[in-house]
């Protein structure tokens, strides 16, 4: 390929380019490595993950209860008395083993320091008594809408413990950082996804900071790459819902050359491990929720389809969470509402995670233009499968990510990491590999996960790259080497069709390539 000015001005054979070299042309020879485009990740939370990587108590999900406490510990001598500790990600199968996360383990280390320790989904929150007391949550708390207080067996006494809106709720209360802070947390977070190749980035939950912070990044020319925005809607996160309705309003603000703000976010259901995602099926009976338990809807079925039909009718694509199959249902429901509502729409809504899909809806993906958003990282064997199967039962929890179905039914796929939840990097070469495979990626954990969901490789990298572009509605502009495209691609250290497959996830980045300028150069 010949690059010029930032955009591709030919691609061709070696005699074909070398009419476009002089003597002022840089001229890099690959010797067998790979040029491929950059990889969009559409589910991402960078603003979170610098963040956390900079000013908060951060540890992986993966550390016992014992070494978080030795790292909470650790936090609260080196903070300030009174002061927040901010922290996670603990990991939410804990709520399942012998030692529950509980408030008064958190108030053994400190009765000086509220804290917030977020988990590994980042849809369940750890908090201490001085925090629920700063939070204003008492035995006398009702849950919020879309939200569960844990409550002690027997009694309204909080545990500590905050799930859904309950817990982002509490991050209205939480003191918030400074501009500048969130300028730094997202520039260090984007150059980190520059590491692992990605090139573009669909923010999974845009609030009012971040929407700032990332104008304020473009216009200074330290942005450097495509961001999508989707803003909360009814979600209660740090934004108040009046914020919300004003980020909304004043989106246009907020876009520049780099950044779209044309994307809203809606949560619809939880996540399985919590019992908070809505399926069409019951969860297994425990003593809590009975034998006929079915989660719960965020927003009702009629809710959802006059809200889809306004935000659709607004030219905004709508990103929905929805991990359980009920939920997937409503939102396709929703969709098929707005689509008879506004029939000149060309909106490609998506399913955020679309994981657990009832075999009737497969289908309904091409029929309706929906996009199925896989994300996170887990169509392989991990202990997660292990803890849904404890809720949902072992034949549905071993059935998840039905990627190969959904392709020869013709849907339109995206990939999104939702780092820095769930999983500890951004890298997405493991998940490339585990779609080819349907096997753990790190070598951990034998087996496989629903092997006849595996895909070739050739569609597993359109899924990780001009798939993305086409969601970001920028594919006229970047996603795929053509010429009058800008120039955004990456150099792999191996060709990864002509290794075993099972190497995949072993590849790195030579370099990145952002509108022809190198953002990143590897080892």
């Amino acid at each position: 390929i010949a690059v010029s000015k930032g955009k591709i001005i030919a691609v061709g054979t070696n005699a074909e380019i070398a009419k476009h070299v002089d003597k002022t042309t840089k001229v890099c020879n690959l010797k067998s490595k790979m040029l491929m485009p950059g990889i969009h990740d559409m589910h991402a939370h960078p603003r979170e993950a610098g963040e956390k990587y900079n000013f908060q108590c951060a540890f992986p999900f993966t550390l016992s209860l014992d070494e978080i406490v030795a790292k909470v510990t650790e936090c609260a001598a080196n903070t300030p008395k009174g002061e927040w500790i901010r922290g996670g990600q603990w990991a939410m199968g804990l709520m399942q083993s012998d030692t529950v996360p509980h408030k008064k383990i958190l108030d053994a280390i400190t009765t000086e320091h509220p804290i917030y320790l977020g988990d590994s989904t980042v849809h369940g929150a750890w908090v201490n008594s001085k925090g629920l007391e700063a939070l204003g949550i008492n035995k006398d708390t009702a849950d919020p809408p879309g939200g569960v207080i844990v409550r002690e067996t027997n009694s309204t006494e909080p545990t500590g413990i905050l799930i859904d809106n309950a817990a982002y709720e509490a991050l209205q209360i939480i003191p918030v950082y400074t501009e500048d802070q969130y300028e730094k947390a997202l520039e260090w977070a984007l150059r980190e996804m520059n590491k692992v190749g990605v090139v573009a980035v669909k923010d999974a939950l845009s609030d009012s900071h971040s929407l700032k912070a990332y104008k304020a990044l473009d216009d200074a020319g330290r942005l450097g790459m495509n961001i999508s925005t989707s803003i909360g809607w009814k979600m209660s996160w740090t934004d108040s819902p009046e914020q919300e309705q004003e980020n909304l309003k004043n989106r246009a603000n907020f876009a520049t050359k780099n950044v779209g703000t044309d994307f809203i976010k809606i949560m619809l259901d939880g996540i399985p491990p919590t019992r908070t995602s809505a399926m069409l099926e019951p969860y297994v009976a425990d003593e809590l929720h009975g034998d006929n338990f079915l989660g719960k809807l965020i927003h009702t079925p009629e809710q959802m389809k006059e809200d889809m039909i306004y935000l659709d009718s607004l030219g905004l694509t709508v990103k929905t969470h929805a991990t359980g199959d009920r939920a997937v249902r409503v939102t396709l429901d929703a969709i098929e509402a707005a689509r008879k509502a506004n029939p000149g729409s060309s909106m490609m809504h998506e399913i955020s995670h679309a994981e657990l899909i009832h075999p009737d809806d497969i289908p309904r993906f091409k029929e309706l233009g929906v996009v199925a958003e896989l994300c996170p990282i887990l169509w392989y064997p991990t202990p997660l499968v292990e803890v849904m199967a404890q809720v949902i039962g072992e034949e549905r929890a071993g059935q998840f990510w039905p990627i190969k179905a959904l392709h020869e039914a013709g849907a339109d796929m995206i990939y999104g990491s939702d780092w820095p939840s769930v999983v500890p990097d951004p890298n997405p070469w493991p998940g490339i590999e585990a779609m080819v495979t349907r096997k753990d990626p790190y070598g951990v954990r034998p087996g496989v996960l629903w092997a006849e969901q595996a895909i070739d490789l050739e569609t597993t990298l359109r899924i990780f790259t001009i798939n993305g572009a086409v969601a970001g509605k920028h594919a006229d502009r970047t996603g795929s080497i053509e010429v009058g495209k800008s120039a955004d691609f990456i150099i792999l250290d191996r060709n990864v069709f002509d290794i075993p497959v099972d190497d995949i996830s072993e590849t790195k980045i030579v370099s990145t390539v952002i509108s022809g300028k190198e953002v990143y150069e590897g080892q």
